[in-house]
């Protein structure tokens, strides 16, 4: 009989805890989760009850545990909440075979998928989450991005307090979209992303946009088409989202200066890729793009 307390979910062949947990450590701002001694703890939320879970791995069974802390049984609801969640998260349902196979005969992407072995294209399961992180960290570096998706967090999302710790949700529409434009300016971000910000948090709560109305759409070109219908959102932020929201694997966000670094460090240019080599590599990686960009990302951060 399992445990009420603890969800499991299966990994596949490709997978390796330790590249996930290095991935998720790398950024000490970072206010959504803490990882320590190779677990991750994150705060959830699900019909009104606050679940505080520890999520590690069991070698032995090759399979992730999911422990809820703070004296709480998993509901059924909670259960496939939050077991939907960790994996499109993690990207627990995607087999890498082909793009290992793929990537072994590509001259960037070899060396790569080598060092990063089992890694998974870490997501943002959340449409509101990842399209205000997307324009949160438009022409800033990575580092302020943070700090700013901090302050935001701290100023509008709901707080859990548990063993002298505070943990994080993420703040919801409605707030931000009744909040004083003048408040979003005290987190130290230019008047602009507020208005960007407001509009979309606006959008979201008005139910005129949903992660589920963009994935209706028939195509990749439709959903750019429709993200960059929205104020604020342009081809960097469009192709994030498709990325790591959407999981659309011919995602490429082509202007994105680390994707353009991180190609001329490997291939040993003294410039930035032009853009006729970006976009051969865009039409030989085709459905592997996601996976190749975010590879090609963590060689950087």
């Amino acid at each position: 009989m399992l445990a009420k307390n603890i969800i499991y979910l299966e990994t596949s062949s490709i997978f390796d805890w330790g590249q996930i947990i290095s991935y998720l450590s790398r950024e000490e701002k970072e206010v959504m989760y803490q990882v320590a001694n190779d677990r991750i703890k994150r705060l959830f939320k699900v019909e009104n009850e606050f679940y505080l879970c520890t999520i590690f791995y069991n070698e032995q069974v090759q399979e992730i545990c999911i422990q809820a802390e703070n004296q709480t049984i998993f509901s059924a609801e909670a259960r496939k909440v939050i077991s939907n969640f960790v994996r499109d998260w993690l990207d627990l349902d995607q087999s890498l075979d082909n793009f290992y196979q793929f990537a072994q005969e590509d001259d960037i992407l070899s060396p790569l998928v080598q060092k990063f072995y089992g890694l998974r294209l870490i997501g943002v399961p959340d449409f509101y989450e990842a399209i205000t992180w997307g324009i949160l960290g438009q022409q800033v570096n990575l580092a302020y991005a943070y700090t700013l998706k901090e302050r935001f967090v701290k100023k509008y999302g709901e707080a859990f307090h548990y063993n002298h710790e505070t943990y994080w949700l993420y703040p919801k529409p409605k707030i931000v979209a009744n909040s004083m434009a003048e408040e979003l300016l005290e987190l130290q971000m230019t008047r602009k992303k507020a208005e960007y910000l407001q509009t979309i948090s606006k959008l979201l709560y008005q139910g005129t946009i949903s992660r589920s109305y963009y994935q209706k759409l028939d195509t990749a070109e439709q959903i750019e088409k429709e993200l960059l219908k929205l104020y604020g959102v342009g081809p960097w932020t469009a192709h994030y989202v498709m990325m790591r929201c959407f999981r659309i694997q011919s995602a490429f966000p082509m202007a994105d200066i680390g994707l353009q670094n991180g190609i001329s460090y490997i291939l040993g240019l003294d410039e930035k890729p032009s853009k006729e080599l970006l976009l051969k590599l865009k039409n030989e990686w085709g459905t592997w793009c996601s996976y190749a960009v975010f590879y090609i990302w963590r060689l950087l951060y």
